[in-house]
């Protein structure tokens, strides 16, 4: 186990290049990205590897904050483009139909409503949903599929959705609505 004084050591010899590392690959908080590669070492400094590679180690974990960074990023990025290509009625998250959706959310069940928030404004994968559920895969994705139906089900959003494409409500655009009650 790692002591604190020679975790201190470690970050004190690292902690400059880490924040180079970032700065040089992304333009968001480096500070924070940093930070977070040691808190993840502190907690797992039962694990770190002997001295030689325990640099190496942080750049590893680092590289893994970095792709899981830019994922977010980019699942945000085609969300927002998504969110463009609606309507300007469905866009504006302070229109009109903004209460709707909300008003439809407050109609799921509590566990429906924190999987589809999970999902839809956290980010998080199906998979992940699972771990932060305490529950398998499997029964997350089940339950996932369960919420967004119950969601695309309430008789105001399908009218909300109805007026916009005169069709059935497509599932896929609750998750973008759902969206637009966060605000």
């Amino acid at each position: 186990m790692t002591t604190a004084a020679e975790f201190e050591e470690l970050y004190r010899a690292t902690a400059g290049e880490l924040f180079g590392y970032f700065r040089r690959r992304t333009g968001v908080d480096a500070e924070d990205l940093v930070a977070e590669v040691f808190t993840i070492a502190w907690r797992r400094r039962g694990d770190l590897p002997p001295e030689p590679l325990r640099r190496a180690w942080l750049f590893g974990v680092a590289r893994k904050l970095l792709i899981a960074d830019i994922r977010r990023s980019a699942r945000a990025a085609a969300a927002a483009e998504d969110l463009a290509t609606l309507s300007p009625d469905v866009a504006d998250p302070v229109s009109r139909n903004a209460p709707v959706v909300a008003a439809a959310l407050a109609r799921l069940s509590p566990a429906e409503r924190e999987i589809i928030e999970l999902t839809e404004w956290e980010r998080l994968t199906p998979a992940e949903v699972a771990v932060a559920l305490g529950v398998r895969a499997g029964t997350a994705r089940v339950r996932l599929h369960r919420a967004r139906r119950a969601l695309a089900a309430d008789p105001e959003l399908q009218a909300l959705l109805g007026r916009r494409t005169n069709q059935h409500v497509d599932v896929s655009h609750t998750a973008r609505l759902a969206e637009i009650a966060d605000g």
